[in-house]
Protein backbone atom coordinates (compact mmCIF):
# COMPACT_ATOMS: atom_id res chain seq x y z
CA UNK A 1 0.00 0.00 0.00
CA UNK A 2 1.75 3.19 -1.19
CA UNK A 3 2.05 6.22 1.05
CA UNK A 4 2.49 9.73 -0.35
CA UNK A 5 3.78 12.14 2.28
CA UNK A 6 3.61 15.90 1.75
CA UNK A 7 5.49 18.32 4.00
CA UNK A 8 4.10 21.81 3.57
CA UNK A 9 5.35 25.00 5.19
CA UNK A 10 2.30 26.98 4.20
CA UNK A 11 -0.89 25.70 5.82
CA UNK A 12 -3.87 25.62 3.48
CA UNK A 13 -7.63 25.51 3.87
CA UNK A 14 -9.46 22.18 4.07
CA UNK A 15 -10.86 22.36 0.52
CA UNK A 16 -7.38 22.87 -0.95
CA UNK A 17 -6.08 19.89 1.01
CA UNK A 18 -9.02 17.73 -0.18
CA UNK A 19 -8.22 18.66 -3.78
CA UNK A 20 -4.51 17.93 -3.33
CA UNK A 21 -5.23 14.51 -1.80
CA UNK A 22 -7.67 13.64 -4.61
CA UNK A 23 -5.32 14.75 -7.39
CA UNK A 24 -2.23 13.08 -5.92
CA UNK A 25 -4.19 9.86 -5.52
CA UNK A 26 -5.60 10.02 -9.05
CA UNK A 27 -2.21 10.71 -10.62
CA UNK A 28 -0.38 8.02 -8.66
CA UNK A 29 -3.07 5.45 -9.42
CA UNK A 30 -2.96 6.26 -13.16
CA UNK A 31 0.82 6.26 -13.49
CA UNK A 32 1.42 3.21 -11.30
CA UNK A 33 -1.66 1.27 -12.54
CA UNK A 34 -3.05 0.86 -9.04
CA UNK A 35 -6.46 1.04 -7.43
CA UNK A 36 -6.97 4.49 -5.86
CA UNK A 37 -8.37 2.99 -2.65
CA UNK A 38 -4.97 1.41 -1.92
CA UNK A 39 -3.13 4.74 -1.90
CA UNK A 40 -2.61 6.74 1.28
CA UNK A 41 -1.79 10.46 1.41
CA UNK A 42 -0.55 12.28 4.51
CA UNK A 43 -0.17 16.06 4.64
CA UNK A 44 2.01 17.47 7.40
CA UNK A 45 1.80 21.22 7.80
CA UNK A 46 4.70 22.95 9.44
CA UNK A 47 4.65 26.55 10.62
CA UNK A 48 6.90 28.73 8.48
CA UNK A 49 8.89 29.45 11.65
CA UNK A 50 9.84 25.73 11.78
CA UNK A 51 11.17 25.51 8.21
CA UNK A 52 14.53 26.96 7.26
CA UNK A 53 16.28 27.60 3.96
CA UNK A 54 19.85 28.83 3.86
CA UNK A 55 19.94 29.27 7.64
CA UNK A 56 16.85 31.50 7.77
CA UNK A 57 13.29 30.53 8.59
CA UNK A 58 10.72 30.94 5.84
CA UNK A 59 8.84 33.31 8.13
CA UNK A 60 11.88 35.58 8.32
CA UNK A 61 12.96 35.16 4.70
CA UNK A 62 9.98 36.87 3.12
CA UNK A 63 9.73 34.04 0.60
CA UNK A 64 6.25 33.40 -0.69
CA UNK A 65 5.78 30.29 -2.80
CA UNK A 66 2.17 31.13 -3.63
CA UNK A 67 1.17 31.77 -7.21
CA UNK A 68 -1.06 34.82 -7.59
CA UNK A 69 -4.48 34.14 -9.12
CA UNK A 70 -4.49 34.31 -12.90
CA UNK A 71 -6.03 37.39 -14.36
CA UNK A 72 -8.67 36.98 -17.01
CA UNK A 73 -7.58 38.23 -20.40
CA UNK A 74 -9.94 40.50 -22.28
CA UNK A 75 -11.72 38.58 -25.03
CA UNK A 76 -10.03 38.66 -28.40
CA UNK A 77 -6.48 38.31 -27.02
Amino acid sequence: MPLIQVLNASPRDDETKRRLIAELTETYARVMHMKPDTIRVVIQELPRENWGVGGVTLADSGQDESIPPRRMRPSGQ
